[in-house]
């Protein structure tokens, strides 16, 4: 029997020390029109197979329509560093390409007490970034409240003398019309 669901996957095979996470890029043209973020960060959950020493870790992506083609980041963890890549998913595969993401990144070190930080979130329970315990490799997971406006809020606990890694996708207006005109003329060929 056929599966309902059609996916496609990648893998990626991290050797002894490094730990490599994988964000599905979401775009949403409804959100945006409404006043929320146009992009939106997904991690991805991966299965982990051994195999001689290295950890093969696989991905799957849920397929909406096989033409399409999603925009993937990979962030791998070492020690001391962490190293940023984006690439492509499509019915062929994933393959590793600088893409048109507008990505930024930082990182947070706090060396005081605990501290928290409030963010947004669209209705539909989106964000715009992902905070990467980089110690764990863990994503900071936000405690959920509604502000005195009724909007959905989260606040982030970062822990003193843990290094953070802040992942964003952004876009200005009219990159997101442009990005709209250009799937609106790929729809019509």
């Amino acid at each position: 029997m056929e599966s309902l669901l059609q996916m496609n996957k990648f893998e990626v095979v991290d050797l002894p020390g490094m730990n490599t996470l994988a964000f599905l890029v979401e775009r949403d043209y409804d959100a945006y029109e409404q006043g929320y973020a146009f992009l939106s960060l997904e991690k991805l959950r991966s299965v982990e197979v051994r195999e001689e020493g290295k950890i093969k870790k696989i991905f799957n992506v849920l397929i909406e329509n096989p033409e399409d083609e999603d925009d993937i980041v990979l962030l791998t963890l070492t020690d001391n560093k962490a190293f940023l890549s984006t690439g492509i998913l499509d019915s062929d595969g994933f393959r590793t390409e600088n893409t048109n993401i507008p990505l930024s990144y930082g990182s947070i070190f706090n060396s005081e007490g605990i501290e928290y930080k409030d963010v947004a979130y669209t209705p539909d329970m989106k964000r715009n970034f992902s905070i990467i315990d980089s110690q764990t490799g863990e994503e900071v997971k936000p405690s959920l409240y509604r502000d005195e406006n009724g909007n959905i809020k989260g606040r982030c606990k970062i822990m003193p003398h843990r290094p953070y890694i802040v992942l964003e996708v952004t876009m200005n207006d009219d990159d997101i019309r442009t990005a709209r005109l250009e799937e609106e003329a790929d729809e019509l060929i």
